[in-house]
């Protein structure tokens, strides 16, 4: 949850000082205070997401999060948003811990649905939805890096 969070923070300083700063301006992002928040949500909940497929205080912590964000969804007429997190909610228990969710190519191709369903309904969210998408890599990869899976030797234990 900390290295989502962490991760999260890293990647918002880089798309509000960086030249990736217009497409962060052009999202409306820097001026909603919402979007910034949901940047760190994202990152922490894909910070947790590879270890929710085992009983664990990751698994506890995501569920927390996803099942009243998902109560909110549903109360705001958002099914399908609803429906979409719910399926990744779902997608680590079709493998063994330490499985599929801890792969490299996984923090790239599991937060895909940020990215594509928004831009099948309405391209012009892209720019928010590439800023979901790299907050959800960013969360995703903080977790891989301090699981040793990125550089070997480069391991935190809690």
């Amino acid at each position: 949850m900390a290295g989502g969070t962490l991760f999260g923070g890293i990647f918002y300083a880089l798309i509000a000082y960086l030249p990736i700063q217009r497409l962060a301006e052009t999202a409306g992002l820097l001026q909603n205070w919402q979007a910034i928040f949901a940047i760190f949500v994202i990152a922490m909940l894909f910070g947790l997401f590879p270890d929710v497929d085992t009983n664990s205080k990751a698994q506890d912590l995501f569920f927390a999060i996803v099942f009243p964000l998902n109560i909110v969804l549903l109360a705001t007429d958002k099914i399908q948003a609803s429906a979409y997190l719910g399926l990744i909610a779902m997608l680590p228990v079709v493998g063994k811990h330490r499985g599929w969710t801890h792969k490299k190519w996984a923090m790239v191709i599991v937060p895909l649905p940020i990215l594509l369903i928004p831009y099948i309904y309405n391209e012009a969210i892209l720019p928010i939805s590439t800023i979901y998408y790299g907050a959800a890599v960013s969360g995703y990869f903080s977790h891989l890096l301090f699981d040793g899976l990125i550089f070997k030797r480069f391991r935190i234990k809690g």
